[in-house]
């Protein structure tokens, strides 16, 4: 197939990513662009665009549900991630309004350029169809859909590593500096830059171009984002090590794509991204909840690695890659970023929110763990087109016997856990609402037994 004829398929890989965000546009937000990415962003076009949009919280937030959030009672955190993407979600939001609408056209250009950019690098490899492979891999899919800082990045690597197979320096450190000021890890693009350079045999300083830009950011911001957790030593660092691997080259049937895996060393500095990738994430604190009653990790934050090595190894049979659509929506247990799950629960409390109003409005005494008490106070989080009020909130810290007898508790499949609430008392089902393997349920809590 010649290059005047593979070029559409990019094309195709962009609408496609496009037709899936119009598909979901009225999923809602959730995690950590509920509680964090988003507010920041909002907040970035209230005050001017600074460096860091910290401190209150903007005032297009409904302060009055915010505030009775643990996560919001403090304000906005400085987590010490570079502005760029903040910048980019509070350009939409200060132009169109703070909605869910204005968030996700702010999406709708990463999302197109993420499709379109592995379709791209696997046709530079020799295979469009490899680049496919990415759209029924679960983790890129949920990706797509969340505009947290890692859609930025799996938006721009895959064309910064096409930058570097075609030799073109100048595009190379255009589009590593951005990424590295969309979130610190576009830093490891370095890595196979200083391979190139090396097989050149030239000295090519544009290659320090992601360290570069880190090192600017820290002169300007003064400091950067820290691990979450560090290895608990060098057997915790392999544990750690061990679930990366599985994630990539076994889970959601991926394990059928090793046909390809000697395709690696046909292309060492883009499989040398890939373990550089997933090596830095088995250290800074992947799993950052191990050894906690909430062990989840943030498979996010592997995407723009897993997504690279599924176009190599798909090189071989791209037609295996289809079987990790079987897990689009299935609960993974490596948490709700692994695949649509995160989303389907924005979904399922979406489709609670109006039985929640009428109760409230009724004068029912309604407790909603965090998660879904931020979705149901914020319109622009999508759950609910007005914001939600009359509700208690619950977190992991509230006293089983702050619920009385009658009152309605919102059991989550994802969120806030609210066994200890449930535990020890009769409860009856009132209502339930389910998306795929995600579900809200409402109870009526009886007397303690």
């Amino acid at each position: 197939m010649t290059e005047r004829r593979q070029a559409p398929w990019v094309w195709i890989g962009g609408a496609l990513a496009v037709a899936w965000c119009l598909v979901h546009w009225n999923a809602p937000l959730v995690e950590d662009s509920l509680f964090w990415w988003v507010p920041k962003g909002i907040k970035a076009g209230e005050a001017g665009f600074p460096m860091s949009p910290a401190g209150d919280l903007p005032v297009a937030m409904m302060s009055e549900a915010a505030l009775a959030l643990p996560q919001w009672a403090g304000g906005l955190p400085d987590y010490g991630h570079p502005p760029l993407w903040f910048w980019w979600i509070g350009l939409f939001t200060t132009v169109l309004g703070p909605s869910l609408s204005s968030i996700k056209l702010a999406m709708i250009v990463p999302a197109a350029a993420a499709g379109a950019g592995f379709v791209a690098l696997g046709q530079r490899i020799g295979s469009a169809a490899a680049g496919f492979a990415v759209f029924a891999t679960p983790p890129f899919m949920a990706q797509l859909l969340r505009p947290e800082l890692d859609l930025p990045l799996i938006a721009i690597i895959p064309w910064a590593l096409i930058a570097l197979l075609d030799r073109a320096w100048a595009r190379f450190a255009v589009l590593s500096f951005v990424a590295v000021w969309c979130k610190e890890p576009g830093v490891l693009l370095v890595v196979p830059a200083i391979l190139v350079a090396y097989a050149e045999r030239r000295v090519r300083w544009t290659a320090l171009t992601p360290l570069v830009a880190l090192g600017v950011w820290a002169l300007i911001h003064g400091w950067m984002a820290t691990p979450e957790r560090l290895p608990d030593g060098p057997v915790g660092w392999l544990k750690d090590l061990m679930s990366v691997l599985f994630i990539v080259f076994l889970a959601q049937g991926r394990w059928l794509l090793f046909i390809g895996l000697p395709r690696l060393r046909r292309h060492p500095n883009l499989a040398a991204f890939a373990l550089v990738w997933m090596v830095f994430f088995s250290v800074v604190g992947f799993f950052a909840n191990r050894g906690t009653a909430d062990l989840y990790t943030h498979v996010r934050y592997l995407t723009p690695g897993l997504c690279v090595t599924v176009v190599l190894m798909a090189r071989a049979l791209p037609a295996m890659a289809a079987f990790g659509f079987l897990w689009l929506h299935t609960a993974s247990p490596f948490g709700p970023e692994a695949s649509l799950f995160g989303v389907d629960q924005a979904k399922a409390e979406q489709a609670a929110a109006p039985w929640i109003a009428t109760q409230t409005k009724a004068g029912e005494r309604v407790w909603v763990g965090t998660h879904q008490a931020a979705g149901l106070g914020q319109p622009w989080a999508g759950i609910s087109d007005s914001p939600v009020s009359g509700f208690k909130v619950y977190s992991i810290d509230t006293p089983a016997d702050a619920i009385q007898p009658g009152d309605i508790v919102l059991e989550t499949a994802y969120g806030e856990p609210a066994g200890t609430l449930l535990t020890g008392r009769t409860k009856t089902q009132l209502q339930g609402w389910r998306v795929h393997d995600a579900w809200v349920a409402a109870w009526r809590m009886g007397a303690v037994e």
